[in-house]
């Protein structure tokens, strides 16, 4: 995704040039990078487009880190006398954007060394924010899937980068929803009143299942508690004489040969609708179609993939009972854990409903695709089950219910945190030296740089 240069602005200064983020769209550039040297030097000029060609001030870097993927950007901080964070970093400061493929690389510390050689920088930004897929102890985060170890302290100290944060991945979708137009960017699944400065709560499928909360301070900015309540335990629900969720449960203790317990990430995830499909398919064998369960398991040959994919699209088409019957006991399960969520937190601020498997589930989360419609109910699966918790559903009822329509929410969240960490810094070297330096960084007083706004006025950082 590649936007074209938007032309000279008006008013341009000699010095600058005017362009959109370059976003590359090229996969994992390996231990460095795959561009001739005629794109090489198209690139540079693309990303350097907000600055002066002899800027020397502050810059920030800001990375989405997944298990399979690592999306980084580079933008310019706040300007001078700036307090607060806007909710997102407008065009003007945005310098270089990249995604890479992570198994192209060893470690995390040569995907950050091969974005800055690609943004033509011959030095680090002063402060860094990571959104990673995993548990943070004092700095440090393991991806056992993939065999990284990322310590911030450490990768300090080999790029000679000041300051880096690391933060739970879902904490940055949390920071992200803070940006959100909820009535633009949302489907809005229940219309509650929002209530102003309340906590908010999200919830996401993806991989995994990821949890978090947020408070307001008392400076009015909302700090974002991650949670590890995906791997909270699964309380199967019986639909009158009904025991299937019990025998799942059963079946999937035999499967990960769980002593007592089977986590809600085990069935609110993409892999835990091939979970609830396949004990669906051992459960009911006449009713597998013999078709969809082979692209499900995979080819004969090999590799067994066990794609949750294959059975979203048969229920979509309508091809497979047994798949619609698995998105249909998936969204209960869904929603079932989010009416928890929303009794844990009490978000009167809204709850909000995020990740990568839920957009793609989008259409049955909602109800526009009803499979089983119960005839006075009117719900979806998903709402129905997140109503369902007897004497205290009127309390949930008064909560905001937004699903999330776009992917970029960890995008979002991790560079407003990597501001809210600038602007910390900036007080704390303002308290420590006095306000003569309040608001500028020791190089940024070496140089200005003008960033055009909206109405092409020009505003002095530096």
């Amino acid at each position: 995704h590649c936007p074209a240069s938007l032309g000279p602005a008006p008013l341009l200064p000699a010095p600058f040039q005017s362009a959109a983020v370059c976003r590359i769209g090229v996969m994992g550039a390996g231990a460095g990078t795959q561009s001739s040297p005629k794109q090489a030097a198209e690139k540079k000029r693309a990303c350097m487009a907000n600055l002066r060609h002899d800027y020397a001030g502050d810059m920030l870097l800001a990375a989405d880190v997944g298990g399979t993927s690592s999306r980084m950007h580079l933008f310019l901080p706040p300007g001078e006398h700036v307090t607060e964070v806007a909710p997102l970093v407008p065009p003007n400061r945005m310098i270089y954007s990249n995604h890479y493929s992570n198994n192209k690389f060893d470690t995390f510390t040569d995907v950050v060394k091969t974005f800055l050689k690609e943004a033509g920088m011959d030095r680090p930004p002063r402060l860094a924010c990571f959104a990673v897929a995993g548990v943070v102890v004092e700095g440090r985060c393991n991806f056992v899937n993939r065999g990284w170890v990322i310590s911030a302290r450490q990768m300090e100290v080999d790029i000679g980068i000041e300051k880096i944060e690391l933060i739970n991945d879902f904490a940055a979708q949390g920071y992200g929803i803070i940006s959100l137009d909820p009535h633009k960017e949302c489907e809005v699944l229940q219309n509650a009143k929002v209530r102003e400065g309340s906590p908010i709560a999200v919830i996401g499928a993806g991989t995994g299942l990821g949890e978090a909360f947020a408070t307001m301070g008392a400076n009015g900015d909302y700090e974002v508690w991650p949670t590890e309540g995906g791997h909270s335990e699964f309380a199967p629900h019986g639909d009158g004489s009904s025991q299937l969720e019990y025998e799942m449960i059963e079946y999937l203790q035999i499967k990960y040969s769980a002593k007592a317990r089977i986590s809600v990430e085990r069935i609110v995830s993409g892999r835990g609708l091939s979970n609830i499909y396949e004990f669906l398919a051992w459960k009911f064998p006449e009713q597998v179609n013999q078709e969809v369960h082979r692209r499900f398991v995979g080819p004969v040959e090999g590799p067994r993939t066990f794609d949750p994919a294959v059975i979203t699209k048969a229920a979509q088409k309508g091809e497979c009972e047994l798949s619609s019957r698995a998105v249909e006991m998936w969204c209960g399960a869904y929603g079932s854990e989010a009416g928890v969520v929303a009794l844990k937190y009490m978000p009167y601020g809204g709850l909000y409903i995020t990740g990568g498997v839920t957009n793609k589930m989008r259409d049955f989360i909602t109800g526009k695709k009803l499979l089983n419609k119960k005839p006075n109910s009117g719900m979806s699966p998903f709402m129905e089950s997140f109503l369902d918790k007897g004497r205290v559903t009127p309390m949930l009822m008064r909560v905001p219910v937004f699903l999330v329509r776009g992917e970029d929410m960890g995008e979002r969240g991790v560079m407003i945190k990597a501001q809210r960490q600038f602007l910390l810094m900036e007080r704390k070297r303002a308290s420590a030296f006095g306000e003569a330096g309040a608001g500028l960084s020791p190089a940024a007083n070496l140089t200005k740089v003008a960033i055009f706004e909206a109405d092409d006025d020009v505003m002095e950082i530096a």
